[in-house]
């Protein structure tokens, strides 16, 4: 009989004074501890909630510590930690831009998601303009910010927000000299989606479809991330059977979305025949996973407490069928890329990413493990059956673009191997696929995963209701998006696409909520919408 052990984290929440943040975080970095996301949520007459994510995990199963600070909300001013530990830096900036915080010592309080000039468009310079009436000035800034890529004295190239090199939104713009790389600097918020605030205003079960919709290529992820947290919240475990179920389904995500990352990786770097081999081979994936679904995309399967239907035998052989034909395509395609002269040319020494660098930026997936830092989720914090089946951390030495994607070759070999495992195990057991919620009490609960493309943080918090008090999302691509730019920073411009390829980033993950008034002409001031969680920052 299968048993597997409850899972939730550890979760160590500390209440301090605003300035005791800095010489708690050094403290807690100075133990070993990693510094994963800053959120914020305005809880109204307590003012603004702070809150530094520290995980521990690596060294101790499922340990976390999370530093708490109330703000003024008329006047919310806290001491940055980015001169500490640069794996603040983008969470402060999301404190600034959509709570109104006001960071100080920040290295670089420029924005991510609204425009460079944003306070001579809206705020600077019009202080008594009336926020609810005015249009945003769109006339070019009357002076440029300082120390900004679009000031420097070299050339400027751009890259989106639509560009061939980059499948999804978002804008990049790197000043270059001689073809070098000198700055680059990464424009995001082309595709705002209200995701976090749409969840908070909807019951838990709808928000299992909106979480689902957050990336097309890990929507497993979000769920099982996602309902993991309400699980821990109403103190329910999903049975065995819906544990191996869900292992299988993600294993089986990580293995086409890795195929498709590695065939742009060629498709980048001027090897398209790599792409469409690859997603010749990747139809297998997503014909099994359409079996056990119905669907190719958006799955549908996982729920509050376990599953909504069972695999049955049939099923699971029909995917292990598939999983034999890959075992014989997969590694031929991949000793095809590996020995392309070409292809491991543009790979090999381009976008280095030392163990020491990888520790201290916060890389996390497959990006920090090609540098040898072997952190995984599903090894550090074992949720679902990953503690059941027989698999080991992929990993490589030289932090090069090449070493991140034979780290995707190699998770892609792991995934089949767990694949083949599950399909073996959930034929032979019967049982209960679903657990019933009974209550939901007022509590917070944090949750990780391990998408194809890292860790996966969802902190969900319940007032009582059937609706979520308040939800935040930390994705991968947030913290792995931040190294990337320092990586092409330095490099020939020819190599940039190769670098943004071997990151593999999800910008449709990153990008998440704005707020808009009705007319579609002005962004709100978050401090003049009042009352409970008025605000919500992109998650």
């Amino acid at each position: 009989m299968l048993k597997i052990n409850r899972q939730s984290l550890k979760l160590d929440f500390r209440e301090l004074a605003p300035e005791a943040i800095p010489g708690e975080a050094t403290a807690l970095l100075d133990k070993g501890g990693r510094m994963i996301y800053a959120s914020a949520v305005d809880m109204g007459v307590q003012g603004i909630q702070i809150n530094y994510y520290f995980c521990f995990d690596h060294q101790e199963p499922y340990r976390h510590t999370i530093l708490r600070a109330y703000l003024d909300r008329e006047n919310p001013v806290v001491q940055s930690i980015t001169p500490i530990t640069s794996q603040a830096d983008w969470s402060e900036r999301e404190l600034i831009e959509f709570l109104g915080v006001r960071v100080e010592g920040h290295p670089n309080p420029t924005h991510l998601w609204l425009p460079l000039n944003w306070e001579d468009m809206y705020l600077g310079g019009r202080p008594e303009a009336d926020h609810e009436t005015e249009r945003i000035n769109a006339s070019p800034p009357v002076k440029l910010p300082k120390e900004n890529i679009v000031t420097l004295p070299m050339s400027a190239i751009p890259y989106g927000p639509y560009h061939p090199a980059f499948i999804e939104s978002n804008y990049l713009k790197m000043s270059v000299e001689d073809e070098v790389v000198k700055k680059a600097d990464l424009k995001l918020g082309f595709n705002h989606r209200s995701v976090i605030k749409l969840m908070e205003r909807r019951d838990y079960y709808k928000d299992i479809f909106l979480s689902e919709r957050i990336c097309g290529l890990c929507n497993s992820h979000h769920v099982l991330t996602f309902v993991k947290a309400v699980e821990d919240l109403a103190g329910v475990e999903a049975p065995p059977k819906a544990q191996l179920a869900r292992t299988l389904l993600c294993e089986m995500e990580r293995i086409q979305s890795h195929l498709m990352a590695i065939g742009l990786i060629g498709d980048l770097t001027g090897f398209r025949t790599m792409l469409m081999h690859s997603l010749r081979v990747r139809e297998d994936m997503q014909d099994g996973l359409e079996a056990i679904s119905g669907q190719r995309v958006t799955h549908g399967l996982i729920t509050i407490g376990g599953i909504r239907r069972d695999i049955t035998a049939s099923q699971a052989d029909f995917v292990l069928s598939k999983l034999k034909a890959m075992k014989k395509s997969v590694p031929e395609l991949f000793d095809q890329c590996l020995s392309n002269d070409v292809l491991v040319g543009r790979l090999k020494d381009v976008g280095v990413l030392t163990r020491e660098n990888a520790i201290k930026l916060g890389a996390i997936g497959p990006t920090a493990r090609a540098s040898g830092h072997r952190i995984d989720v599903r090894k550090n914090s074992p949720y679902a059956a990953y503690e059941e089946v027989d698999w080991d951390i992929v990993s490589e030495k030289s932090g090069d673009s090449l070493a991140r994607l034979k780290v995707k070759m190699g998770e892609v070999l792991m995934s089949m191997h767990i694949c083949e495992q599950c399909c073996d195990r959930i034929k032979a057991l019967s049982g209960p696929i679903l657990a019933k919620v009974k209550e939901m009490p007022c509590a917070e609960a944090v949750a990780k995963t391990e998408p194809p493309r890292g860790e996966l943080l969802y902190h969900v918090a319940s007032n009582g209701t059937n609706t979520p008090d308040f939800v935040r999302i930390r994705v991968p691509t947030f913290l792995n998006a931040h190294i990337m730019l320092r990586l092409i920073q330095g490099g020939w411009v020819g190599d940039v696409p190769a670098i943004i390829g071997s990151i593999d980033p999800c910008f449709s993950c990153t990008d998440r909520v704005t707020i808009i008034k009705k007319d579609e002409q002005s962004v709100v001031d978050v401090r003049t919408l009042g009352g409970r969680r008025c605000s919500t920052p992109p998650g």
